[in-house]
C-alpha cells in the first residue's frame, strides 16, 4: 500500500511509520520542518520523506496512488500550548485540511488520532472554572464532528480513533509516566495525588500495531478505542511502575491537588477492536517501563533521542 502518515517525525508518528515499513509498505512521511527519529530509516527505500506545508500537500501526492492516509499532526498536544486557542484553532483547520487533500488526490481512507480526553468535552463546557487544557480537548473532540460530517459529503473512508497513554522511548519527559519513572529512577522524593481516577496506559508499539492493522483491513465503523484492555487506577499503574524501578521510598498519595478531570471506565473499552481486528499486545507493560528505567540510568537528561 502507499501510505501517508502526516506527523510523521511525531512521538507516536516515528512508531507507526517503524510498522508500516517493517510489512513492506511504501510510506510517504509528512514532516514540518524536522525528520527526527525518521533519521533512523535513512535511505530506507520504502520510505520518502517529505517537507511541507498542507496547502502544498495536493500537488506532491496528486499522483502517488495513494491508499491510506494517517492524520496525527498536532501542535501543542502537551504543555502549555494545550490552552493557547489560536494553536488549536489552527491545528482544527490544518486537519480539515487533510481531509480535503486526502480526497483531492483520490486517497481511500483517512484516519484521524484522538484522545480519549475529548469525552470530557461536555463536563469541561459545563464547568464555571477554565482547565488549562480545555482548548485542546474542545478542538480535538469539535475536530472529530466536523471531519466525520465532511467524510459523508466526500464518501471517504473514516476512521476516528481514540487512545489513552501510550508510553515508550521518544515521549515527552513532562508526560505523567515518564517523570514518574525518570523519579523513580533517581530515586527522588515524589507525591501524588489521590491518583483514584481510572486510567489506562499501553505500550506505543502495541498502539501502532493496532494502526497498523487497521489501515490494512475493512473496517465496520468509523471510531474505535484502542487501549490496554485492562484500565486500572492511576494509583495501581504507580504503585507496579514503584515495584518494577525497585522504588524503596513510602509512596505519597493524596498530598497533591487533584486536576479535576473525570473519565468513565466505559470510555477505555476496546473490546470492538479487538473483537474485529484481534489483539496486538507484542509489548507489555512491564516490558515498556523497564525500557524506559533503561533509557533514564544511560542518559538520564533525555529519553526523545
Amino acid at each position: 500500500m502507499n501510505i501517508v502518515v502526516n506527523g510523521a517525525s511525531g512521538y507516536i508518528g516515528y512508531y507507526i511509520v517503524k510498522e508500516l515499513l517493517s510489512c513492506g509498505h511504501n510510506v510517504f512521511a509528512v514532516c514540518r520542518k524536522k525528520a527526527g527519529r525518521l533519521s533512523d530509516f535513512d535511505k530506507h527505500r520504502n520510505l520518502n520523506i517529505i517537507y511541507c506545508a498542507m496547502n502544498s500537500l495536493e500537488d506532491t501526492l496528486k499522483n502517488a496512488g495513494i491508499d491510506l492516509w494517517y492524520q496525527l499532526a498536532w501542535e501543542g498536544a502537551n504543555g502549555s500550548l494545550r490552552s493557547d486557542p489560536m494553536v488549536q484553532l489552527k491545528n482544527e483547520i490544518m486537519s480539515v485540511n487533510a481531509l480535503e487533500t486526502a480526497v483531492q488526490i483520490g486517497c481511500k481512507k483517512i484516519i484521524y488520532t484522538g484522545t480519549v480526553y475529548e469525552r470530557a468535552a461536555t463536563s469541561i463546557l459545563s464547568s464555571p472554572k477554565f482547565n488549562k487544557n480545555s482548548f485542546y480537548i474542545i478542538s480535538k473532540n469539535h475536530l472529530h464532528e466536523i471531519t466525520y460530517q465532511l467524510s459523508k459529503k466526500y464518501d471517504i473512508d473514516y476512521v476516528w480513533c481514540q487512545f489513552c497513554h501510550p508510553i515508550g522511548m521518544g515521549m515527552a519527559e513532562n508526560q505523567m509516566i515518564p517523570s514518574v519513572v525518570k523519579a523513580f529512577v533517581k530515586c527522588d522524593d515524589i507525591v501524588f495525588g489521590e491518583c483514584n481516577q481510572i486510567y489506562d496506559i499501553l505500550s506505543v508499539k502495541n498502539l501502532a500495531l493496532a494502526f497498523r492493522m487497521l489501515g490494512e483491513n475493512e473496517n465496520k465503523k468509523n471510531f474505535y478505542y484502542i487501549g490496554s484492555g485492562n484500565p486500572k487506577t492511576l494509583k495501581e499503574y504507580i504503585q507496579e511502575t514503584a515495584v518494577i524501578c525497585q522504588y524503596n521510598k513510602k509512596l505519597s498519595f493524596g498530598a497533591r491537588k487533584d486536576d479535576g478531570m473525570r473519565y468513565k471506565k466505559e470510555w477505555f473499552d476496546s473490546s470492538e477492536f479487538i473483537g474485529e481486528f484481534g489483539t496486538y499486545e507484542i509489548e507489555s507493560f512491564e516490558e515498556a517501563i523497564m525500557e524506559l528505567v533503561k533509557i533514564f540510568k544511560e542518559t538520564p537528561h533525555n529519553i526523545s533521542g
